[in-house]
């Protein structure tokens, strides 16, 4: 019989990994509110707050002034970007999207998402990932804390290579959200949105 002796950090590599093979931590959210920082690729940081509803596959990111950004998700097929400084609005289908798991009733990290790295630094958890079915498409890589697990922050690498990377602050669960902010008014029938 042969032995496999493990370090402490293998074994806690191992550990983490197993955890996220069954992504009960995302999972066991249902709700999440947060501050965020979000740098782009030619330097520019913008914050604001993000506000996640898992039970209606909503999400909300709502830009702080001077932005003129609306990102929502509203827990149908599409995520819409508006950009109130040029009043052009955008769609695109969830699924196209780098994140568009997290919103799953079921998050799986198999399937329609490939995990192509995880990477231990201190306590903190790097888990890269891609669409299955575009691996050209871009990367997200999520950051998170292990002691507790808590989302810290994503980087999203496009297909061009350009990294957009959001931190999140004041990260918190479990709360009731309020299901107006992730409405979204066609604002060809119903006026463009008063910034």
């Amino acid at each position: 019989m042969q032995s496999i002796v493990l370090t402490r950090r293998g074994v806690a590599s191992l550990f983490l990994t197993a955890a996220l093979a069954r992504p009960a931590y995302f999972n066991g959210i249902q709700t999440l509110q947060a501050s965020f920082q979000q740098l782009a690729p030619d330097g520019g940081l913008t914050t604001g707050k993000l506000y996640i509803d898992r039970t209606r596959e909503a999400m909300r990111f709502s830009y702080d002034p001077p932005s003129k950004i609306r990102l929502v998700a509203p827990g149908d097929w599409r995520v819409i970007f508006y950009d109130g400084s040029i009043q052009q609005v955008n769609v695109i289908p969830i699924s196209e999207t780098p994140l568009g798991f997290i919103l799953s009733k079921q998050v799986v990290l198999a399937g329609d998402v490939t995990v192509e790295s995880v990477q231990e630094r201190g306590p903190a958890l790097d888990l890269t990932l891609y669409r299955t079915a575009a691996p050209d498409q871009g990367r997200v890589k999520l950051t998170l804390a292990t002691d507790p697990m808590l989302l810290r922050s994503w980087a999203v690498t496009d297909a061009q290579g350009l990294t957009t990377t959001i931190a999140l602050d004041d990260v918190q669960t479990g709360m009731p959200i309020d299901r107006e902010l992730f409405r979204w008014r066609d604002p060809k029938m119903f006026g463009w949105p008063k910034d």
